[in-house]
């Protein structure tokens, strides 16, 4: 294959945003994901069914250039560890990974420092059925396939655990990791809730205003976790608010997909702040974080297909010209999308989180009025 040049390969489920902070970073990024979003350079479809053969036929494609990954590697350390083989990484190592992704060793650590955190098991019984607990797989990425417990815990094809269930809004923390220390970038307020998939993320609006106690709460959780487990860079903790305490509910040790929400909002790349932590493990001024306070507030919603649609024909030129603000993660022409099938991303920034909020709102409503149902 003859390829254009890259200084970065990203590696994903999803990597438009990714992508873009490479470039707003000054880098040339070549990627590979499972949607080739026309959207942003060179990317090249992973295929479904060979999913680890695909994603290593690209990393081939590119020899020793450096990578990073995001949303779904996680879960698949045996690649992470094969496609580092001869590159750089920019990103927590499969090591690192294994034991940030276990659910007890996370709570074990919480419970060590004294931080507030849902109860775990991996065995359902002896559990209430009664909605109280959840069941997560192990392998999840972004809320799906989450629900509660109730009557029989799910098949056994696939490793599942639980988590006592909170209740309370949905938040996602953001911090960079230095050696074992690490630093908190901000919070965003996550929408969750996408067809058939009650937890499932749909989006992500701030950065949010954080109270000095909630502030420091989050620091303490993002220090506990670079402690134990040492993540390099980018790390992302979901949390649930409840009675103004912070409840992590997930670790995501990678590029999360509020940094794109920070980033508009700062006017900034946090790439290499990101890779000089991979690179370095070190904190850049001690304790403090080079970055400029965000200015505005952006919000960012993937719109879901609701039933069988064929995606819009986007007028390049026109769409060229609106994209900076509006739509991202934009698909080919004449895509069938199933429901529940991601369509695009729709994106607002504005001096307040209610104008933002009600922006992208009504832009999903308006594109998913010019979809065709099939």
């Amino acid at each position: 294959m003859h390829h254009s040049h890259a200084d970065v390969l990203i590696l994903g489920a999803s990597t438009r945003a990714a992508a873009s902070s490479a470039i707003r970073a000054g880098l040339s990024p070549a990627r590979g994901d499972y949607f080739a979003d026309i959207d942003v350079g060179p990317v090249e479809r992973v295929e479904l069914g060979d999913i680890d053969g695909s994603f290593l036929a690209i990393a081939r494609s590119r020899p020793g250039v450096p990578w990073f990954y995001t949303g779904g590697l996680e879960n698949r350390p045996e690649l992470v560890e094969q496609v580092s083989r001869g590159r750089p990484l920019w990103g927590a190592p499969a090591s690192i990974i294994k034991r940030v992704r276990d659910p007890i060793l996370v709570a074990q650590a919480f419970e060590r420092s004294g931080l507030e955190h849902p109860r775990v098991s991996l065995a359902a019984s002896g559990l209430p059925r009664d909605g109280s607990w959840l069941a997560k797989p192990l392998d999840s990425a972004g809320g799906r396939d989450v629900g509660p417990l109730v009557d029989d815990p799910p098949a056994a094809n696939r490793a599942w655990y639980y988590q006592e269930r909170i209740v309370g809004p949905c938040f996602g923390a953001l911090f960079l990791g230095f050696g074992s220390r690490s630093i908190l970038v901000g919070a965003c307020r996550q929408w969750r809730g996408i067809p058939d998939l009650p937890y499932g993320y749909r989006g992500s609006l701030g950065p949010i205003p954080l109270s000095r106690r909630l502030s420091a709460r989050l620091a303490m959780i993002g220090e506990v976790l670079a402690r134990e487990f040492a993540i390099p860079g980018w790390f992302g903790v979901d949390y649930i608010l409840a009675a103004g305490v912070p409840w992590p509910i997930e670790i995501n040790p990678r590029y999360t997909a509020s940094i794109e929400v920070h980033e508009r909002a700062m006017g900034i790349s946090l790439l290499p702040a990101h890779r000089q932590a991979c690179e370095q493990g070190a904190i850049p001024e001690p304790g403090r974080f080079p970055i400029v306070g965000p200015s505005l507030v952006v919000a960012k919603r993937i719109v879901y297909a609701s039933r069988t649609m064929i995606a819009p024909v986007i007028d390049r030129e026109e769409y060229e010209n609106s994209r900076p603000e509006t739509i991202a993660d934009v698909p080919a022409a004449g895509t069938v999308l199933e429901r529940g099938d991601p369509v695009m991303t729709v994106l607002a920034s504005g001096p307040t989180a209610s104008t933002c909020r009600a922006r992208v709102i009504e832009l999903e409503r308006e594109w998913l009025g010019q979809m065709e149902p099939v």
